[in-house]
């Protein structure tokens, strides 16, 4: 994992604590095609069965952002490439605009991202089983102020609702009708 802020320990050990163990490591220069400034680090929590990323590295980038940022998805662990490809996508995306994201921000394809799944985009949202906990790590010793944004798989009318309502308002629409977040081959919410 990238060391290159001196924070890696400290970020491991806030990781450590929400999602267990490191399960692979995927080096942004050499396994990433093309090759990226950031890794991808997948755990996996065997209780709910859920496949977990997060960039490493994306916070060292000169992104135009209040906090520094690393971008996190997760989906069921039948999923997990996915959740990595989702990730990557994302991070890919801030990258081409040099712009970190805000909660509510969309980031969103015309077509799907996922052949055979209505998933278009992700929207950017708090974390919705770890909370501000996880978003945030402020470590005044080290200096380190960083920002974990979750990625949430959305579909074309739910991109379209965020955008007149708010992720918000998304989220209570999926709480509502009991969405399962965590599946992309889930109907849309709306």
């Amino acid at each position: 994992m990238r060391n290159e802020d001196g924070n890696t320990d400290r970020l491991l050990a806030h990781y450590r604590r929400f999602l267990g163990e490191q399960h692979r490591v995927y080096d942004g220069e050499v396994e990433q095609e093309p090759p990226r400034p950031y890794d991808l680090v997948e755990y996996r929590l065997p209780e709910p069965g859920v496949s977990a990323w997060i960039t490493n590295g994306l916070r060292m980038q000169p992104i135009s952002t209040l906090r520094a940022q690393e971008l996190f998805c997760f989906l069921r662990d039948s999923q997990r490439v996915t959740a990595g490809t989702l990730t990557a996508m994302a991070a890919d995306a801030v990258l081409g605009q040099m712009t970190g994201l805000e909660y509510d921000d969309v980031v969103k394809h015309d077509s799907p991202l996922i052949e055979g799944t209505r998933i278009h985009g992700v929207v950017a949202y708090p974390n919705p089983v770890f909370g501000t906990d996880f978003d945030l790590v402020d470590d005044r010793v080290s200096r380190l102020q960083l920002q974990i944004i979750t990625l949430i798989p959305v579909t074309p009318t739910e991109i379209e609702f965020v955008a007149e309502e708010g992720a918000d308002a998304l989220w209570d629409v999926f709480r509502d009708n009991d969405i399962d977040i965590l599946d992309i081959n889930r109907a849309p919410a709306l």
